[in-house]
């Protein structure tokens, strides 16, 4: 007679189960033996149902180890990045321990993060390197606004900088590299293009730049200056700091750092201005942000443009008149995001003599010919709410 031997369970003890090849059971349990007559039905179920248990445990097995290694790796990997950042903040070089904090520093979210390791003393002295005031003077002699170089057949050519327009609109896009990031740059060669835009009123949310450049039937632009953000909702419903739009003076009681605006000739003008100063140099449309990047054809010291690595957008103007407006991607991986002297390097290289820094991180984002060029590193991947923008037709 074959007998197949199962180990079963039995009120917490072990019994032995014997089934006989006619389906007859005998439990052994202590020195009780009960036979029960059992089916080939019942015994053929009772065999699926020890698989299902064996399979399960071997998946509980697998679950147990994959979620362990998981735990063990967030702890090892957060002790490794504490370590890091420790090393970053109280390491050696200053200059590691700035780049990181302020690119902590620029963001919404974290903030906060670089007091775990400085002080607070500490932490206001890094921010307060880009709230210095340059004390260069803005001089407008240097600049002379001509018009966009053509041949003798009036077809375009390159002009100083070695910039052509081929199809000949005034507007150039070229694709800028540089270490660790990716931008954008558009050369305007009639500064009169450009001009300041806003949603429909002030004091509720701002305006996405897609929607803004078709309330002007505009061609394109970049976001511009900064917004209040009391609550930290980010609606862009305000701006901070003195703010020009065609020639009306808006929210000048937030007292920006420094301001970057055009005048009635199309001239650039960066400088700390009050609104009596603007008014006194007929600027039409402007915005306040931080900070001045080039004056006077000069690059700002470096100990001025202390910051971190974050998507940045930027203006400038070349000597000649046409206007440079520039947008680096970040937070992402083609493009990590640039430094304060990143952008102020790009824009001198292609001729600025003087520029200023715009509201940058989310912020950045550029749009031309109905779509966006830069990959904006906002959550929504398009424009957030902003305050203004300057935009171009």
């Amino acid at each position: 007679m074959v007998k197949y031997l199962l180990y079963v369970e039995c009120d917490s003890m072990l019994c032995c189960k014997i089934i006989d090849c006619e389906g007859v059971s005998v439990f052994k349990k202590k020195d009780t033996i009960e036979e029960t007559e059992m089916t080939p039905e019942a015994l053929e179920k009772e065999k699926k149902r020890k698989k299902r248990r064996v399979c399960w445990y071997k998946v509980r097995r697998v679950i147990d180890r994959i979620f362990g290694f998981a735990v063990v790796t967030v702890i090892v990997g957060g002790l490794a990045a504490l370590g890091l950042w420790y090393i970053l903040m109280k390491g050696p070089s200053p200059t590691l321990r700035d780049t990181w904090a302020m690119t902590l520093l620029e963001t919404r979210r974290f903030t906060w993060t670089p007091n775990i390791f400085l002080s607070e003393e500490e932490v206001q002295d890094i921010r307060s390197r880009t709230r210095r005031h340059v004390e260069d003077e803005f001089d407008a002699s240097l600049i002379t606004i001509v018009e966009q170089p053509v041949d003798d057949d009036g077809a375009p050519k390159p002009d100083a900088y070695g910039v052509i327009d081929e199809d000949g609109d005034g507007i150039v896009l070229e694709k800028i590299k540089g270490n660790g990031f990716v931008g954008y740059l558009i050369t305007i060669y009639d500064p009169k293009r450009v001009f300041v835009g806003m949603p429909d009123g002030y004091g509720g949310a701002g305006m996405i730049l897609d929607d803004m450049v078709a309330k002007y039937d505009a061609l394109g632009g970049i976001n511009a200056g900064g917004f209040v953000d009391e609550g930290g909702g980010g609606s862009g419903g305000l701006p901070d700091g003195l703010t020009i739009i065609d020639g009306v003076y808006w929210n000048e009681g937030y007292g920006g750092d420094s301001f970057v605006g055009f005048d009635d000739k199309g001239i650039l003008h960066v400088g700390y201005y009050s609104r009596e100063d603007a008014a006194a140099l007929n600027i039409v449309n402007g915005v306040s942000f931080y900070p001045i990047l080039i004056i006077n054809g000069k690059i700002v010291d470096d100990d001025m443009l202390v910051s971190g690595v974050n998507p940045r957008t930027a203006i400038g103007q070349r000597a000649d008149g046409a206007v440079l407006m520039l947008c680096i991607d970040g937070r992402q991986v083609h493009s990590i995001g640039g430094t304060y002297l990143d952008a102020a390097q790009v824009l001198y290289d292609h001729g600025a003599i003087n520029a200023c820094n715009l509201d940058g991180g989310s912020s950045s984002v550029m749009y031309y010919n109905g779509g966006y060029v830069n990959s904006p590193s906002s959550a929504s991947g398009i424009s957030r709410y902003l305050p203004n923008a300057f935009l171009f037709k």
